[in-house]
């Protein structure tokens, strides 16, 4: 073991290495002793070859001192070593830019948050078609909200619709949120927040009728009786796509006639009641084991996106020919549909809150559309009533407080 060896400096000592030389010398490795609030300390500093020398040995350890006696400044190594380390991740912090950020850290907390690929590709495809090249390469703690409105000019320019400029604005603000979580920004400094986006109103206008349902299911049921069994069970039970896609065979209860969702978009479980044509339908299919998908595609895989069958279908059969945008059938129009049913046959908001799995009862009415034969009756009793030949009531004229006839 080697031997430690006094130096012409109270408190400041070193040992040689046994083999390895710096120049004509052994290599000597330096320490200090001092005492802080009457405790000894004896704390390493480095090797002659790291640049450690008798003489700096001995400023390090009157600096200690100085800041014991006075009161400013580290008083150990230790606290030194923090501060600089503070200091450093300080200076890291200024430095790196938000595509760094991304990549080292959020992407990673995406993954780990959301392992549906699904779920997460979407801001992954924002965050490298928009924000990326706009201020990918800037350092995050410089980013304001000036950069977030020109990469919205240039999503304008180039004709992206106002909800693809809320995606975008979107992922930025949850990005900034967990830059500020892990202190390396500020949260009330998130360049996404005040930014004025154009609202945007994509609320589906199409219920299906009974015999469209019919007719797409129909197609189906030749064409890719698996993207057949899926919509079913959407249409009867008006639950998300994703919803039926991860559902496995042990949150199937075939006994109760149940079903539970215990990963929804809300992330809060969701336990839904299956009607006969839904029973029959999954026996028919055969029960599986624990983990099991319960719907999968004809090959067996599992279902990512909806089915492709189901757009096929609605071209096939002609359903959107002639439609605006909004009055188009999608697979997410099955839920729409089966919301806006639910609500005309007299459930309570409530309960269709609960059924749906809406955490608002404001999304109730997002989805679930009036009857529209009792909203043209309202309107045409309004009209009645506004047609009607009512003698008018004539207010006589009053002058100097006496009327005048």
């Amino acid at each position: 073991m080697a031997k430690w060896k006094s130096t012409g400096t109270r408190g400041v000592r070193y040992y040689e290495h046994e083999t390895r030389r710096h120049g004509v010398k052994k290599d000597r490795y330096f320490a200090i002793r001092y005492q802080v609030e009457g405790q000894r300390r004896e704390e390493g500093l480095g090797w002659a070859s790291e640049g450690w020398s008798e003489a700096k040995a001995a400023a390090e350890l009157a600096d200690l001192k100085k800041a014991a006696t006075t009161g400013n400044g580290p008083r150990t190594l230790k606290e030194k070593r923090a501060i600089q380390a503070r200091e450093l991740a300080a200076q890291e912090a200024e430095r790196l830019s938000l595509s760094e950020f991304w990549l080292q850290d959020y992407l990673n907390h995406l993954k780990a948050r959301l392992p549906n690929k699904s779920s997460w590709s979407k801001e992954e495809y924002h965050f490298a078609k928009h924000i990326s090249p706009a201020m990918g390469d800037k350092s995050l703690k410089k980013i304001m909200q000036e950069d977030v409105e020109r990469m919205l000019d240039c999503m304008r320019s180039r004709g992206l619709s106002p909800r693809t400029q809320q995606y975008a604005v979107g992922t930025l603000y949850r990005i900034w949120k967990l830059a500020a979580k892990r202190k390396l920004v500020k949260a009330g400094d998130n360049p996404a927040a005040g930014v004025q986006l154009p609202k945007v109103n994509n609320t589906r206008l199409r219920v299906l009728t009974p015999q469209e349902l019919k007719e797409i299911l129909g197609h189906l049921a030749m064409a890719d009786p698996a993207a057949h069994d899926i919509t079913l069970f959407c249409a009867y039970v008006g639950c998300r796509f994703s919803e039926a896609a991860r559902l496995t065979w042990e949150h199937v209860d075939l006994v109760r006639g149940a079903a539970l969702f215990p990963d929804t978009k809300n992330h809060e479980s969701r336990e839904i009641y299956l009607v006969p044509e839904i029973m029959a339908m999954l026996e028919r299919r055969g029960i599986g084991g624990t983990g099991e998908r319960v719907f999968t595609k004809r090959d067996g895989s599992i279902h990512r996106e909806p089915p492709s069958a189901f757009r096929t279908a609605v071209d096939r059969l002609r359903l959107n020919e002639n439609r605006a945008p909004r009055d188009r059938i999608s697979f997410h129009s099955l839920r729409h549909t089966a919301a806006t049913l639910a609500a005309r046959r007299g459930v309570p908001v409530k309960d269709l809150q609960i059924l749906f799995g809406w955490k608002t009862a404001a999304m109730v009415f997002r989805y679930a559309k009036g009857d529209e034969n009792i909203q043209r009756r309202a309107m045409q009793g309004l009209a009645q009533s506004l047609k009607e030949d009512q003698p008018a009531k004539i207010l006589p004229m009053v002058k100097n407080g006496t009327s005048s006839k």
